[in-house]
């Protein structure tokens, strides 16, 4: 289920990716939601989570590790 793009978005990092995701690599993404992940993946607060467009619930991206869209 695809959120709208104000709503809020959980990116945690995963050892496992569900049968069911779809997996993006971190290259396909546009440069607002590369941003966002990076970082998520410094552990710093993303500023917007409407940055995720083309990114729906429950999606998995390939970066530095695995990270599960919730």
């Amino acid at each position: 289920m695809a959120r709208a793009v104000d709503a809020e978005y959980d990116v945690n990092r995963t050892d496992t990716v569900p049968e069911s995701a779809r997996v993006r690599h971190f290259d396909e993404l546009d440069e607002s939601a590369q941003e966002y992940l990076a970082h998520v993946a410094e552990g710093v607060s993303p500023r917007d989570p409407a940055n995720l467009s083309g990114l729906d619930e429950g999606d998995v991206v390939v970066f530095t590790d695995y990270y599960h869209v919730q």
